[in-house]
């Protein structure tokens, strides 16, 4: 993949996480949460492994400890996210997770360092406005 231009990449990506929001409230309608995170998390592992098996390096010990937290994070909000979406519509649940990035932006100024843009604040606002107008 690292040969393949990240234009057509994010492309790509755009179209398939479409198709995907559609078909996950589909599917998270007819199963429980628990049996949707199963089945989405092991589908999940199988195409990872296809691509990344014969590229796999576990070198930095630290990187690996902290890939498996975040896989182990993951896990938790796979059930959250299908218990929500069990509950809620894919045109709010879906729009409003992605809103994540205001907190890894908070963060990211907080802990690492990286400098907080005007702009980046206001994305910060129009995102919290976004949930308030997407859940009201």
């Amino acid at each position: 993949m690292d040969n393949i231009n990240w234009r057509l990449l994010i492309v790509i990506y755009i179209l398939l996480a479409g198709v995907w929001g559609t078909l996950i409230k589909v599917a998270s309608d007819r199963l429980n949460p628990l049996t949707m995170s199963f089945i989405v998390a092991t589908s999940s592992w199988l195409a990872v492994a296809a691509v990344a098996l014969p590229r796999l390096d576990f070198q930095n010990k630290t990187g690996v400890w902290l890939a498996a937290c975040c896989g182990l994070m993951g896990g938790f909000l796979v059930v959250i996210f299908y218990s929500v979406l069990k509950q809620a519509p894919a045109s709010i649940v879906i729009p409003v997770s992605t809103l994540y990035v205001l907190v890894t932006v908070v963060l990211s100024y907080l802990f690492l360092g990286e400098a907080a843009t005007p702009k980046q604040l206001a994305d910060v606002v129009l995102g919290l406005v976004s949930i308030y107008l997407l859940t009201s």
